[in-house]
């Protein structure tokens, strides 16, 4: 933004806030069943969606505000509202797969960017191969993250620093080069593939840093101003609202 105006700098605030009011920035969390997928959701942006580990819970797509306030570019200071949509589980039971197919077509289009969850003690990918080809004209906006690798063997995670063992490091290093030759062999481009624990809390920074990176062309301005935010700096609107307040 350097050499502009100060008539052309409101000009570039007022179009780019009325992009944010009109096109609001939004990133789908979609997969599998049993994947992790609201949980993920949980820990990046402090929500509180239900989860549990006997039962899909999300039916619907499910969108959850978020809000946070720009510190740095021309929107700065300005509270800046996305949306993060939770899809239901493919692939939890055969009668349900093509309704939920359905909204998959229906709600990615909205979507700027969408995160594919996968497990990373679940060998067999044939599924999410599958639906990947049945999701193909979305192919171009999904990076992919492999949840789970707290769960790795050894499985001995060491508490006191949060890091994986070296063994399972090695372990989940080839669980990523596996799982990335395999999309590969269906989106027929290379794919961005990050290994997190949502449990733990481990590389939800990286994971986030490969969602904004994977925005395309025609939105990455909206997005510029998130690359200095961590995922620590969302805050769910409910709690903003409770915050300002206390304020």
């Amino acid at each position: 933004m350097d050499g502009l105006s100060r008539r052309d700098m409101r000009r570039v605030r007022a179009a780019l806030e009325t992009e944010l009011s009109t096109q609001p920035p939004r990133i789908g969390v979609v997969g599998v069943s049993g994947t992790g997928k609201s949980s993920t959701i949980n820990s990046m942006f402090k929500t509180t969606l239900p989860i549990s580990h006997t039962a899909a819970c999300t039916k619907n797509f499910e969108s959850t505000p978020m809000e946070l306030r720009m510190t740095s570019g021309v929107a700065k200071d300005e509270s800046v509202k996305l949306t993060i949509v939770d899809a239901p589980g493919l692939g939890e039971d055969v009668t349900a797969d093509p309704g939920y197919l359905e909204q998959y077509r229906d709600n990615l289009p909205t979507c700027d960017v969408v995160l594919w969850v996968l497990a990373a003690r679940n060998r067999a990918v044939s599924l999410d191969q599958q639906y990947l080809q049945q999701l193909s004209d979305f192919s171009s906006k999904i990076v992919f993250g492999i949840n789970q690798i707290d769960l790795v063997h050894p499985m001995d995670w060491s508490e006191r620093i949060n890091l994986p063992s070296e063994e399972m490091e090695a372990n989940i290093a080839g669980i990523v080069h596996d799982r990335t030759e395999r999309i590969q062999t269906i989106t027929g481009a290379p794919v961005t593939v990050t290994a997190y624990s949502a449990q733990r809390g481990y590389n939800l920074e990286q994971l986030f840093t490969s969602i904004i990176g994977a925005i395309p062309e025609t939105r990455k301005f909206i997005y510029d101003a998130l690359k200095n935010f961590s995922f620590q700096d969302f805050i769910p609107v409910a709690a903003r609202a409770v915050l300002d307040e206390r304020n």
